[in-house]
């Protein structure tokens, strides 16, 4: 019975888990903020061209990205965000790209910024 129960627990624990992540990231703009201030970055918005390639809306150069479902993680693999930590939320049903001030910080980040689709 205990196992029984404990089974019921996890399943329900792990549907409801796996309801809040982000399955996929659709193309188009996600306008970044500041967390702390509500600001604009001012490296720009961060614009995903298609499911593999994105770039800055402060420059020209593009990137290629990989999305990790299960981590809930993009790898920018090259371009200007080349390295940077990020996670994946979802808020308000709708994803959002966090690259946090803690892991970042070497790429010269003075705060954690937030990328949502418009």
């Amino acid at each position: 019975m205990k196992h029984t129960t404990l089974l019921f627990l996890f399943s329900i624990t792990a549907f409801f888990t796996r309801a809040q992540n982000v399955t996929t990231l659709p193309p188009g703009k996600y306008e970044t903020r500041l967390k702390a201030a509500q600001n604009k970055w001012e490296k720009g918005d961060i614009i995903l061209l298609d499911d593999s390639r994105y770039k800055l809306s402060s420059g020209g150069e593009t990137g290629e990205y990989k999305l990790s479902v299960a981590a809930q993680r993009i790898f920018f693999t090259s371009g200007p965000l080349k390295s940077a930590f990020t996670k994946l939320s979802l808020v308000n049903n709708k994803p959002l790209i966090v690259l946090p001030l803690d892991e970042n910080r070497s790429l010269g980040l003075k705060a954690e910024v937030w990328a949502s689709k418009e």
